[in-house]
């Protein structure tokens, strides 16, 4: 799917709190604002911030691209947390800058 993304980014830690461990990482678009109708009514004009999850194995792919940029992201579902979520699994190669591509080739191979 192509997306316009605006960033990428991996936050690692231990909460205060829990004392658990975390690891977050989100691919960051700009997506239209889809109008909705039902229990929830949606509506709106231009375009929003969509938060994505990205396989931490993936974040590289990123290096080297100018942001914002037009990316082919590719997407697969991952059993996580009892579920089946999307998750960002990499960037198509032939998409962003010549140097986000050979950083994603290096990255995949």
């Amino acid at each position: 799917m192509k997306f316009n993304v605006i960033g990428a980014k991996r936050i690692e830690g231990v909460a205060k709190v829990s004392g658990n461990p975390f690891d977050m990482c989100r691919v960051y678009c700009v997506v239209p604002i889809e109008q909705s109708a039902g229990k929830t009514k949606v509506s709106g004009f231009g375009s929003e911030l969509a938060e994505l999850e990205l396989s931490p194995d993936a974040l590289p792919q990123f290096a080297g691209l100018k942001f914002p940029c037009e990316l082919e992201l590719k997407v697969d579902q991952r059993f996580v947390f009892g579920e089946f979520r999307s998750v960002v699994v990499g960037v198509d190669a032939g998409t962003g800058t010549k140097a986000g591509a050979a950083a994603g080739l290096r990255a995949a191979g």
